[in-house]
Order: C-alpha cells, then sequence, then structure tokens
C-alpha cells in the first residue's frame, strides 16, 4: 500500500483520509490537506490500486460490459482506519474527503460500514452501484454525516450526481449537506471554510 502521511500536530485530534479522482496518485491530495490549514490534523494520502489506462490510478477497475471491482480499495481504507484506531483515534474522529472518483469510493465504502466515521466529504462525485445502494445499506452506518460539494459548470461529472446521491442517502438517513459552487471539475478555493466548519462541528459531539 502506497501512501503518504503528513500531520500539523504531534497530537492530531482528528485524522482524514484524503482520496484521489481518477488517474491521480499519492502526491495528488497533499495540495488540499495543505490548502485546508486544519489544526491537530493528520492526514492520510493513500494511491489507489488499479492503473488507470496507463497513466496514473484508479479506484475502480473493470469496465461497463464486464462489471467493476474495488475489494482492493476498500481493503485499503478497512487497514487504514484498523491502523487509525489502533493508534487511539475513535471512528467519530475518522474523516474521509474524496475527490471525484475518490468521492464514488467514500460514498460506497462507508455506506456497507457497520460503524459511522466523523464524516465524509464527497467533491465532485457519484455513485457508481446506484441499484444497490440500498439494498446494501447498513443501518450502523448512517450516524456519519456527510457534506456533498459540486461545481455548477462541472461537465466532467455533472452537478446532478451530487444531488442523486444526496436524495439516496438523505433517504437512508444520514445527516446530510449539498453545497453547490460556481466552478468546474475541481476542489473550489471557496469552499476551504465550509470544509474547515463541517470538520470542526463534528468534533463537538464526540
Amino acid at each position: 500500500m502506497n501512501i503518504k502521511y503528513y500531520s500539523t500536530s504531534e497530537n492530531p485530534l482528528r485524522a482524514i483520509i484524503a482520496l484521489h479522482g481518477w488517474t491521480g496518485n499519492v502526491n495528488s491530495m497533499k495540495p488540499v490537506a495543505k490548502t485546508l490549514s486544519l489544526k491537530d490534523t493528520k492526514w492520510l494520502i493513500p494511491e489507489a490500486p488499479y492503473l488507470a489506462s496507463g497513466k496514473g490510478f484508479s479506484w475502480f477497475e473493470g469496465n461497463d460490459e464486464v462489471g467493476w471491482k474495488c475489494e482492493e480499495s476498500f481493503e485499503i481504507l478497512k487497514n487504514i482506519i484498523k491502523t487509525l484506531r489502533e493508534e487511539g483515534f475513535t471512528y467519530n474522529q475518522i474523516f474521509i474527503i474524496g475527490f471525484s472518483q475518490g468521492a464514488c469510493l467514500s460514498m460506497e465504502y462507508i455506506i456497507r460500514q457497520k460503524f459511522s466515521l466523523g464524516g465524509i466529504l464527497p467533491i465532485s462525485g457519484f455513485l457508481k452501484y446506484k441499484n444497490r445502494a440500498k439494498t446494501d445499506f447498513e443501518k450502523e452506518s448512517s450516524k456519519t454525516p456527510i457534506l456533498f460539494l459540486h461545481g455548477d459548470l462541472d461537465k466532467i461529472v455533472y452537478p446532478k450526481e451530487s444531488n442523486f446521491s444526496f436524495k439516496i442517502f438523505k433517504e437512508l438517513g444520514y445527516k446530510v449537506k449539498l453545497e453547490i459552487f460556481s466552478g468546474g471539475h475541481k476542489i473550489p478555493l471557496q469552499a476551504r471554510p465550509i470544509i474547515q466548519k463541517f470538520i470542526l462541528e463534528q468534533l463537538l459531539f464526540i
């Protein structure tokens, strides 16, 4: 497992797992970690396990004809969270930020877990297994707060994808919030204070 660590404290109060998008790598999300400037935070930035068309990496492997798999990606998240728990972090102190395909993985992963996290933040994301969301849903995960972020001019993953995900997770009982920003397929700088507030607010309820 290729993973980079970045910490803003010797004794962090929270851990954030940052998941890059399609064709990204282990270095893709470090600028996001630095831009957010969250104190007392341990960042874990893993690299996806599958090759993406010969360039970069992917959290999913396959195609629409033969189907898609992401077992290795789920295993990476499972092992990271297990290690964080062994280090003393509670589930409520663990967050996942995912961009694009990484956002997709964050949603597909949490909906199938028998525990809740401090929160997930899918940015410019989508649900891949739309027809399985409600059948694969584990109720124990529904206390995970979710902040959806999307650019209104995104032509790679259309904003309707976040709207759809928002409705599904809301129906399943999650505490959800959706923010649509002016911009394309990127992590908008103007989202910084909203992301910071979302993460910091969750720790008030531990």
